[in-house]
C-alpha cells in the first residue's frame, strides 16, 4: 500500500494518453509508453520499478500534490514523445519558434515556474543583486507553500525570481526551498537594492547534469540524460535577463550531492567536477570573484565518526568534497546546516527546515560581504 502514491499516478498517465491526445484508435498511447520505458527504465528490465516510478512523480508533480494532474501528464507526454499540448498550440505566438516557447518549460525551470507571483518590473534604483541557486531535492524543495506565513507568502517590492522566461515577484504556490527566507533576509540587509533569484533544480539529480560541457552520456551516469543540460537552462536565463535588466551576480548557492553518493567513481570525481563548474560559472557570468555557498551537512571532524551505508554508501566522500571546496576554492564558503526538521520521509526538509536553511544561507552571505563590497560584487 505504501507505494500506491507512486504507482497510481503513473497508471493514470498510462490509461489516459488516448483521451489526452484524441481518438481511442490513435496509436500514440503505445508510442508514449515505449518512450517512457526508454527514458525511465534505468536498469533496462522492461518495466518500471518503485524508484523509477517515484522519479517520474518527483520530476513531473510540479504542484506537489502527490499525483499528476492534466497539465503534468501533458508535460510528461510531451517530454517523451516530442508532442505539444493543445494549450501550447493555442497560446503560442504564430511568429514564435517552438524552441523559444519551450526553453522556459524544461525540467530545470519546472519548479521555479511555480514560484512566480506575476510579472514584475526590474530594479530602477540601487543594485539588482542576483543569486544563482542550483541543486537537487533539498534545493528544489518539497516544503509546502501553504505552510508559509507573512511575509514569505506575499509579494515584496524588491524580491524577484526568474519564472516562465521573465522576472516575477517571488511568491511560491506549491513547494519551496531555501531561496524564500534567504531572499527576504537579504532584502533587509540591502534596503536600497533588489534581490533576484535564478533557480535551476531537480530532485535526485547528479552533478553532471549541471556541468557546462554537458553530454547525455555523462549525465546518464546518474540517469539524468533525459533532463537536458541545466547549464544551458541557466545561460538561457542569463542571456534573457541581460536584455531586460542589469543583474549583478552576487552569489552561487549549491545544494546537491546525494545522487553522486551511489557509486565510488562518481564520488571520487565530485570535487574536480564541482571546481570546474564554479570556474565556468564565474567566467560566463563575468563575475570572477563571485562567492560560492555550498550547503552541506557536517564538517570533516563530524564525518570522521560516520559511515555511509545503503544506496548512498559513497556519500561521505561527496560531503568531504563539499568541505574541501570551502577550503581550497577561492571565495567559497561551506555552510554546515546539520540536522534540520524534515518531512515524514526523514530526508527532505519541511517548511520549518527550509526557512532555517535559507536564513543560514543569508547569514553566510552577510558574513562574506561584511567589510568587502567590491565593485565587481
Amino acid at each position: 500500500m505504501k507505494n500506491m502514491k507512486y504507482i497510481t499516478p503513473f497508471l493514470v498517465v498510462a490509461i489516459s494518453t488516448s483521451i489526452l491526445f484524441g481518438a481511442e484508435e490513435n496509436p500514440v498511447r503505445e508510442e508514449i509508453m515505449k518512450a517512457v520505458l526508454e527514458k525511465y527504465d534505468a536498469n533496462q528490465n522492461g518495466t518500471l520499478d518503485e524508484d523509477e516510478r517515484a522519479g517520474i512523480l518527483k520530476e513531473y508533480d510540479a504542484n506537489g500534490n502527490g499525483s499528476l494532474d492534466r497539465h503534468e501528464k501533458w508535460a510528461l507526454a510531451k517530454a517523451v514523445s516530442g508532442r505539444q499540448s493543445p494549450k501550447a498550440h493555442a497560446t503560442a505566438d504564430v511568429d514564435q519558434k517552438e524552441g523559444e516557447t519551450s526553453k522556459w518549460n524544461t525540467v530545470g525551470f519546472r519548479q521555479a515556474n511555480t514560484m512566480g507571483g506575476g510579472e514584475a518590473d526590474t530594479a530602477q534604483n540601487g543594485r539588482f543583486r542576483v543569486f544563482v541557486l542550483m541543486g537537487q531535492s533539498n534545493m528544489h524543495g518539497t516544503a509546502r507553500a501553504a505552510m508559509l506565513e507573512s511575509p514569505y507568502n506575499e509579494k515584496h517590492d524588491r524580491i524577484r525570481i526568474w519564472a516562465s522566461g521573465r522576472w516575477e515577484y517571488f511568491v511560491p504556490h506549491s513547494r519551496f526551498g531555501p531561496g524564500v527566507s534567504m531572499a527576504h533576509q537579504l532584502a533587509e540587509k540591502w534596503p536600497n537594492d533588489t534581490i533576484g533569484i535564478i533557480k535551476i533544480s531537480s530532485g535526485g539529480t547528479g552533478i553532471r547534469a549541471f556541468e557546462k560541457n554537458w553530454t547525455k552520456e555523462r549525465a546518464d551516469r546518474t540517469f539524468d540524460g533525459h533532463k537536458g543540460s541545466f547549464y544551458l537552462d541557466l545561460m538561457n536565463a542569463v542571456a534573457e535577463a541581460k536584455k531586460i535588466s542589469k543583474p549583478v551576480y552576487s552569489g552561487f548557492v549549491w545544494k546537491q550531492g546525494g545522487a553522486d553518493g551511489t557509486k565510488k567513481d562518481l564520488a571520487d570525481e565530485y570535487y574536480d567536477t564541482f571546481k570546474q563548474l564554479v570556474s565556468d560559472l564565474r567566467k560566463d557570468l563575468s563575475a570572477p570573484d563571485m562567492p560560492v555557498f555550498v550547503l552541506t551537512y557536517l564538517s570533516d571532524e563530524e564525518l570522521a565518526t560516520r559511515t555511509s551505508t545503503g544506496k548512498r554508501k559513497y556519500l561521505k566522500p561527496v560531503l568531504m568534497a563539499h568541505n574541501r571546496a570551502g577550503r581550497d576554492i577561492h571565495n567559497t564558503i561551506t555552510v554546515h546546516h546539520g540536522k534540520l526538521p524534515v518531512e515524514k520521509d526523514g530526508v527532505h526538509f519541511n517548511h520549518e527546515g527550509q526557512i532555517i536553511l535559507g536564513k543560514m544561507t543569508a547569514d553566510a552571505v552577510e558574513r562574506f560581504y561584511k567589510g568587502y563590497e567590491s565593485p565587481s560584487l
